[in-house]
């Protein structure tokens, strides 16, 4: 029995034709048989599938009768095999529904991450520090250590013994590319490809290193010092550009990613920029007024907390709290630290508490409150 169609590229019937050329992309980067781990079979059939679900007319067609629509006319109707027609020779198709020319032989054909200029890229690096809370206020200097792909330290990237020549490469002719026919269900192609040999440099080492055996590069723990700023948050990463794995063979270097993990304080808290934190003081020294020392970030502050305030009052230390990172798009530099005032009611009074407290609930209270 004939698959259907929609079930081949994994839409449902109603899909509009972006959603169909989205999901026969996705299986024809996954299916190509020049792909490693590619299968043949299972291109065809999507490519076929394709062919007639892109086609308005032939998918009308085919939602109205079904495969046997094929084989009407001769066989002619879609094609001339059991999946839309689908041949070597005789199957035309836009390279456009494949993410461009560039991006889909890039990944079949071309092997590795490279920059345009066709030389190798290193691998990015992730890693995670841990700060302190007034750490990250203030900003800090950290040492990380890792093991990791470096340039090589006897050849010094260039992948030669030392005191021998870097020579063209033949296999390019110092082209640093080479072109290559294709034989494929799209039918046959030349491509012009990254040499394989001397990786697009279009030279190479007549004798290579013994230490990186010509690669450039060799394993070694590495010391890196990273400066934090003030001012980030749990959770943000850092980015250096250029910190992570050498290339082989001289290529570019990838990026250090440094992930921030920010240990909370006992007494102070972020919100945005912001700072908060909660003081306490009895009632009495809420319904009297008291002067009140707080911690902040940059040490003790003395805060007057008026007669009569409430519970969950806010008190505001202008520019006590985290120093912005993008500060020019900002009235000021840092932002502030806001006291939550919290109130504490006694729950053990003394005889002579209650008596005064109990002369004090005799007193008349209008306008006391307001």
């Amino acid at each position: 029995m004939p698959e259907d169609y929609y079930e081949i590229l994994g839409v449902p019937k109603t899909a509009t034709q972006d959603e169909i050329k989205k999901a026969y992309r996705k299986k024809a980067h996954k299916h190509h048989p020049d792909k490693k781990g590619g299968d043949e079979e299972a291109f065809k059939k999507v490519s076929g599938a394709y062919e007639v679900l892109s086609d308005k007319q032939k998918r009308a067609q085919y939602d109205q009768f079904g495969n046997t629509a094929q084989h009407s006319a001769g066989g002619s109707g879609f094609g001339g095999d059991p999946y839309g027609g689908f041949s070597q020779g005789g199957f035309t198709i836009n390279m456009d529904d494949l993410g461009g020319v560039g991006d889909i032989f890039e990944s079949f054909f071309g092997g590795g991450r490279r920059s345009q200029a066709g030389r190798s890229r290193g691998s990015d690096v992730e890693t995670d520090l841990e700060i302190s809370f007034r750490e990250s206020a203030t900003g800090v200097e950290r040492t990380i250590e890792h093991r990791i792909f470096d340039v090589c330290s006897t050849c010094h990237g260039n992948g030669a013994k030392p005191g021998t020549p870097i020579v063209s490469c033949k296999t390019c002719n110092g082209q640093g590319s080479v072109v290559k026919n294709h034989q494929t269900p799209f039918g046959a192609f030349s491509q012009r490809t990254v040499c394989g040999s001397c990786r697009g440099e279009g030279k190479i080492a007549e004798t290579p290193c013994t230490v990186c055996r010509g690669e450039g590069r060799e394993k070694t723990n590495r010391k890196l010092t990273v400066n934090i700023p003030a001012g980030i948050a749990n959770g943000q990463s850092i980015r250096l550009s250029g910190k992570g794995e050498a290339a082989s063979k001289g290529g570019v270097p990838g990026d250090l990613y440094v992930h921030i993990r920010v240990t909370p304080d006992k007494i102070l808290s972020r919100d945005g920029d912001n700072v908060r934190s909660r003081a306490s003081v009895s009632f009495v020294d809420a319904a009297l007024g008291i002067k009140l020392e707080v911690t902040t970030l940059h040490g003790n502050k003395v805060i007057t907390i008026p007669a009569g305030t409430q519970p969950g009052t806010n008190f505001k230390l202008a520019g006590e709290g985290f120093t912005r990172l993008r500060s020019e798009s900002y009235g000021e530099a840092k932002g502030d630290q806001i006291v939550t005032i919290a109130v504490e009611i006694p729950k053990k009074l003394s005889r002579k508490q209650k008596d005064l407290l109990e002369e004090f609930r005799k007193v008349p209270k209008k306008g006391m409150f307001f």
